[in-house]
Formats: C-alpha cells, structure tokens, sequence
C-alpha cells in the first residue's frame, strides 16, 4: 500500500525529472534543430522544433503550476495524460528504428504512468 506522502514524493520527483529533460531538449531543439532531427537547420527542422518548444512548455508548465497548487487529483490526471503522449512519441521512435527515441520516451512514459497510479491509487481515484 502506497501512502499519499509516498505517492507525492514520487509524483514530485517525475515532475522535477520530466521538467528538466523537456527543458533540456526544448533548448537543445531551438538552438541546434539539426541536432535533434536529422535534416539540418533547414525551415522544416526549425519549424518542428517550434512545435515541440511549444507543446513541451505547456506541458511542463502545467505539471509545476499543478505541483506549486498541491492539486495532487489534476497532477495525476496531468501526468497520466504526459505518460500516453510518451507513449506515442516511442511509438515514433519505435517506427522509425531510433533507440534512443524509443527507450527514453518509453522509460519516462513509465515513471509519468506509475506516479499518476501512485497518485490517484492513494487518494483513492478509480480509473
């Protein structure tokens, strides 16, 4: 049995970790969008960076309003939501034979599932 404190700990530290490579590879994205997505520095490349500037952002942004806000319910909901998405974006690098594309949205779809389980398991949610 996960007790809430345990299950918040462990939703903040995804958080934390979630927002820090998102950061990391929003930045990374917008000054070197050749370096991320094979095609160099072409205006499709920046182009997609963009995009992922911009969903990152809202993402992350969210999930540490939700963590300064304590609204444990929404941050799991969040978190869930984050976890799906990830499991898409492996999916993608599943499809196009990318490792490294594949196995860290896969590992981090774990982590952002199992902390909104964790979450909603010790407030008592039914999924």
């Amino acid at each position: 049995m996960v007790t809430l404190r345990g299950a918040r700990w462990f939703g903040t530290i995804v958080v934390i970790l979630t927002v820090l490579a998102t950061g990391y590879f929003t930045v990374s994205a917008l000054v070197d969008p050749g370096g991320l997505v094979p095609g160099g520095d072409g205006a499709a490349a920046r182009t997609y960076a963009a995009y992922m500037a911009a969903r990152n952002l809202v993402l992350a942004g969210s999930m540490l309003w939700l963590l300064a806000a304590r609204s444990w319910r929404a941050l799991a909901l969040l978190l869930a939501i984050n976890g799906l998405v990830q499991i898409a974006d492996a999916v993608i690098g599943g499809v196009k034979h990318q490792i490294p594309q594949t196995l860290g949205p896969a590992a981090f779809a774990v982590a952002l599932l199992l902390a909104a389980g964790l979450l909603g398991a010790a407030r008592g949610v039914r999924w």
